[in-house]
């Protein structure tokens, strides 16, 4: 293919998209933090209260015109940014191009699921996760909430406080995912590594777990993990990340879930907390930076293991007891560790060494 043909036939480069400001990405975040409280209100009705049977709830209203507000602020940053005679495509801001292709993807998806509630009624607990509909408006979302993190990437240096929005976009964009993934939230419940049995009148005492259970706990860990970590691991692969960066983008997620289920097991926050400082004790010692890959890796690694820990200890300490032997308990904390060193070398491997970005940390 000649040189002609090759330019003919090239994806237009990302600096025919006006790239947004931080400020700009700053409101499409807020606009999508009410999306995002929206649906974990609807995710608190859907786990709490029984008898829902209409679309039009308070809940709905709130996560709907949440999505109205992203939707009108995306289409007024491509309105400013469009010149006469050129193509509207060529508008979109720089790394909204999936945000655009979410307001589409959400509305359709907001449409079927009056139609999906109309015709089956409102599904409750894990049903409401395996909807059609609802798996098309997670999807929208997490695409709307990642724009500023896609455009910051594609963006040129800024400086930490013009980063602050990328990482809080992938936090966001994470919390999608372990909402719709809420059934492997680990720090949704305790019950998850416990197995009780009961003897007449008698409370519910802890016993050992079998087989059955120890794989479903282990393919929890495993998703949590997934949906916690790899928007931190994603960060670090562009920018230099404060250790309050990735200690925060742990925990938030985590107290939302258990906040979501009205506080079952309220106790699990602390542990959570506990977790996300350890996570951060990590990362200011391991000091991950993009053109370190074996770095990258270490603290990828360990940050799950360290971060599982206090979940454990909550248990044993709430319980009195722990009914996974130390095997079992231990074996799933390096199963985590060692699902985020593969994603990380498998990542580092694909992309290539990355360039060192600007800091994401105070007085850098």
């Amino acid at each position: 293919m000649d040189a002609a043909a090759t330019r003919a036939f090239a994806v237009p480069p990302v600096s025919v998209h006006r790239p947004t400001t931080a400020a700009e990405d700053v409101v499409t975040l807020a606009a999508g933090v009410w999306l995002l409280a929206g649906t974990y209100v609807d995710g608190w009705a859907h786990n709490n209260l029984r008898g829902l049977e209409t679309f039009f709830t308070p809940w709905h209203a709130i996560l709907y015109s949440g999505f109205a507000a992203c939707a009108v602020w995306i289409a007024a940053l491509t309105w400013r940014r469009h010149a006469p005679g050129t193509p509207w495509t060529e508008a979109i801001p720089a790394g909204y191009g999936a945000a655009v292709a979410g307001v589409v993807l959400f509305l359709a998806s907001g449409l079927g699921d009056f139609a999906w509630h109309s015709a089956f009624g409102i599904e409750q607990n894990i049903s409401a996760l395996f909807s059609p509909s609802h798996l098309g408006l997670a999807t929208g979302g997490f695409l709307i909430l990642g724009a500023p993190f896609s455009a910051a990437w594609n963006a040129p240096r800024r400086s930490w406080q013009q980063l602050i929005p990328a990482a809080v976009s992938a936090m966001l964009a994470g919390m999608v995912a372990a909402f719709i993934l809420q059934e492997f939230a680990v720090f949704a419940r305790h019950g998850l590594v416990q197995t009780y049995v009961t003897a007449g009148g008698a409370p519910p005492t802890v016993t050992g777990p079998t087989s059955s259970s120890i794989m479903i706990s282990l393919a929890t860990f495993l998703v949590s993990t997934v949906a916690l970590f790899v928007p931190v691991l994603l960060m670090s692969l562009r920018w230099r990340l404060h250790a309050a960066v990735p200690a925060a983008m742990v925990l938030l997620p985590s107290a939302a879930l258990q906040t979501m289920v009205a506080l079952r097991d309220a106790w699990l926050i602390p542990a959570a907390l506990a977790g996300a400082l350890l996570v951060g004790l990590v990362w200011a010692l391991v000091r991950p930076v993009p053109d370190r890959p074996g770095r990258i890796m270490a603290a990828a690694g360990v940050c799950p293991i360290v971060f599982w820990g206090p979940y454990f200890a909550g248990v044993a300490i709430h319980d009195g007891a722990l009914s996974f032997p130390p095997e079992i308990w231990s074996g799933t904390l390096v199963w985590t560790g060692l699902g985020m060193l593969a994603l990380a070398a498998l990542t580092l491997k694909v992309r290539g060494t990355a360039s060192s970005g600007p800091v994401l940390e105070e007085g850098r």
